[in-house]
């Protein structure tokens, strides 16, 4: 038994002859015909009784076309949300991410929000990694963009770009220059570092650089407005990413040095709970996240970043 063979019984049912209903099927009706018994055998009961003048169906007939009629209305009502179901999505989602990820593909995240899906509500959280790896797990968001999360069982990550971090500062504090500079000899600065994970997970190969480079600053923040303040007064440099102060270093107000042995990389990933019920909402807004980070790293406008192709 199949869907055609139901289509065509309830046809069959409905003309109550087997011409009209091959009419109406655009099918022939000895192709019907052959339906019809098949299905007969498959279910060994007559489900018409053959009259001169057509066909009526018997008690087992209708007692099938009960169930074929509320089969039938349920195929075309999945295909119809599978088909459609982008048109109607609606309802709340919560993302979080960092303040450099907003930067860069947050206007227009909320732009291509409002315009394509109008009964969507966005929630974008601002945070560290760290701080939004946490609420994730708490189930604070439903997804998240997140620098070099931890390694974990209860997530599905999905790996987006590379992102070099740079030596940034005042030109009087890292020089007046755009040449690398090792991360020894940045350790020797005036430093001013975010507490992150991510930045230790960018330098696990080298846990001593990264431990001297920490020794040495004397302010920690968990603010990137903090940090933007200490670099803007000229108090310290840090590790970070261009997009981070990008008018800033098109002003020449700040510069950025390429870091070297080691050169830290971080990775942005996607993240979403592994458990979490499937949404059409879910789906096209994560695809979308997706998209505009894609789109931000090969038009350049995401700087000193490198997609990962999968």
């Amino acid at each position: 038994m199949d869907t055609r063979q139901l289509r065509y019984f309830v046809a069959v049912c409905e003309f109550r002859n087997l011409s009209h209903a091959a009419d109406h099927c655009n099918t022939a009706a000895s192709a019907l015909s052959h339906h019809i018994a098949s299905l007969e055998a498959e279910l060994e009961t007559k489900l018409f009784l053959r009259k001169p003048r057509g066909m009526e169906p018997t008690a087992a007939g209708l007692k099938l076309l009960t169930h074929a009629q509320f089969i039938l209305s349920a195929f075309e009502t999945a295909a119809s949300e599978i088909k459609h179901g982008q048109a109607e999505i609606s309802g709340n989602i919560a993302i979080g991410m960092p303040f450099s990820v907003i930067k860069v593909i947050g206007g227009a995240l909320m732009r291509r929000v409002i315009e394509d899906f109008p009964r969507v509500r966005l929630l974008i959280r601002e945070g560290l990694s760290g701080v939004t790896y946490s609420s994730l797990r708490t189930g604070e968001i439903e997804a998240a963009l997140i620098f070099n999360p931890p390694p974990d069982s209860q997530t599905l990550r999905t790996p987006l770009l590379e992102e070099e971090l740079f030596c940034i500062g005042d030109p009087k504090i890292v020089g007046d220059s755009s040449e690398p500079i090792r991360l020894e000899d940045m350790a020797e600065l005036p430093v001013a570092l975010l507490q992150s994970g991510s930045l230790s997970r960018a330098l696990v190969d080298r846990p001593a650089e990264l431990a001297k480079l920490e020794a040495q600053a004397q302010i920690q923040l968990a603010s990137i407005a903090g940090t933007l303040s200490a670099l803007k007064e000229g108090l310290a440099c840090t590790l970070a990413p261009k997009v981070l102060v990008s008018e800033e270093l098109r002003s020449g107000e700040l510069v950025a040095r390429p870091v070297t042995d080691p050169r830290p990389v971080r990775t942005l990933h996607l993240v979403s709970a592994l458990d979490a019920r499937p949404t059409f909402l879910r789906e096209s807004i994560l695809n979308l996240v997706a998209e505009l980070v894609g789109a931000a790293v090969h038009d350049g406008t995401w700087e000193g970043a490198r997609p990962i192709e999968g």
